[in-house]
């Protein structure tokens, strides 16, 4: 039904010698809701969505009809059915598994473990955990354990952490020495920890919903990494890695803190929330909006 007041197009179809023109319907065509003044309350209902509720439920429940879905997207502005309303649970849990899959390897330096490993990952690239003791085959290879590799799926420098999948990337641990090959020269670096994509950090966030940033100094000052009192209002002297937000959290010299961190999970569950609550057309004025949407979209 939606598409059903779209306008016809003629086509130029160049691939078929025997009909040139094919009649399409002008997808492409655009409306949006627009605000109604607040005396016209009654012309909307408040509504928050329970789990399982689909634009077409919702639809039936309110309209006795599943076919004005499309009134419950374009109201609430939402492109996609199934992601732009709040998902229910199983539904939720399912889509940040498939978002987050694999596993984060936060790196730290190989030589230097309070400094973060300087190296950078393309996606698709292969990893494998690397010999540390330098014993050599019978032609002077070093027996790197290439069978115990993952595929990096990408690279994330602020955070100092890779996203890895495939192959045994369950079978890394922290404090391993992990490297790739490339042009034949072997680049090592270190995990210093592991997270399952699920519950992997997302963000450092204070209680007020102000974002930290991560390579910020983790005491009040909150001095970005590299930064000094020359370079704002700052204290005096710059923050090493380890003192950073960030480094705090990873344990790179001391105890793990995890204050103000938000796991992926967390952040999705949150933001899934901010889509509960949705306005409906109220089932009188539902004729006025298919009549005013019929105009508006035939142009």
């Amino acid at each position: 039904m939606y598409f059903d007041n779209f306008p016809i197009l003629r086509y130029l179809n160049g691939f078929d010698p025997e009909t040139r023109i094919t009649l399409v319907t002008d997808v492409l065509r655009r409306v949006r809701a627009i605000n109604v003044p607040t005396e016209q309350s009654s012309f909307f209902i408040d509504y928050d969505t329970q789990d399982g509720d689909t634009p077409e439920s919702i639809s039936h429940r309110l309209y006795d009809s599943v076919d004005f879905f499309w009134v419950v997207l374009l109201l609430n502005e939402a492109l996609n059915p199934y992601y732009d309303i709040a998902l229910d649970n199983i539904s939720l849990e399912n889509f940040i598994k498939k978002k987050y899959f694999g596993k984060y390897f936060y790196l730290v330096d190989y030589d230097n473990n309070v400094l973060p490993s300087g190296m950078t990952f393309s996606a698709d690239e292969t990893l494998f955990r690397t010999s540390t003791t330098g014993i050599t085959d019978d032609i002077g290879t070093i027996q790197h354990e290439f069978t115990t590799r993952a595929r990096v799926v990408e690279h994330d420098p602020t955070l100092s952490r890779i996203r890895v999948d495939g192959g045994e990337h369950v079978s890394f641990a922290a404090d391993e020495v992990v490297g790739v090959l490339r042009e034949g020269v072997l680049q090592r670096a270190k995990i210093k920890k592991i997270e399952d994509g699920l519950f992997g950090l997302n963000k450092f966030q204070k209680a007020d919903g102000t974002d930290i940033n991560p390579l910020a100094s983790s005491s009040a000052e909150e001095t970005p990494l590299g930064m000094t009192g020359s370079s704002g209002d700052y204290t005096a002297v710059a923050p090493e890695f380890y003192q950073t937000r960030l480094g705090v959290y990873l344990g790179v010299s001391g105890d793990s803190n995890t204050t103000y961190a938000v796991n992926n999970y967390e952040y999705e569950a949150t933001h899934n929330e901010t889509k509960r609550s949705i306005k409906l057309v109220h089932p009188d004025q539902l004729q006025n909006v298919i009549s005013a949407f019929e105009e508006l979209i035939a142009g």
